[in-house]
């Protein structure tokens, strides 16, 4: 049977060591495509993900929501991604990430 999570928790840079081994969403800012990995800003953090397929091109900022799981270096390996809105609050989402992994983590997560 395959490993299919039925959710991803949402964390920031901070709680990256805390969740390696477990599906998580990242949202951050895509900073350089390497071939075998990109390198995504999450928090100011550069984060290294593998696995991405067909990667957006963009003259723009690309700014990306990606799921997937944090190997033991901390690489995420991506299993799907949504490209967000120029307009997305980051230091908004900061703020309800640490608030959804804080005091109302049981509202969301078992």
């Amino acid at each position: 049977m395959t490993d299919i999570p039925t959710s991803y928790q949402r964390i920031n840079a901070d709680m990256i060591t805390k969740f390696k081994g477990q599906y998580v969403t990242l949202v951050g800012k895509l900073i350089q495509n390497k071939g075998d990995y990109v390198e995504f800003m999450v928090d100011g953090t550069i984060v290294k993900v593998t696995e991405i397929e067909e990667v957006p091109e963009s003259n723009e900022d690309i700014l990306l929501e990606i799921r997937g799981k944090l190997n033991d270096d901390g690489y995420l390996e991506a299993k799907e991604f949504t490209e967000l809105d120029q307009t997305f609050d980051f230091e908004l989402y900061k703020k309800v990430i640490n608030m959804v992994q804080g005091q109302f983590r049981e509202l969301f997560y078992d």
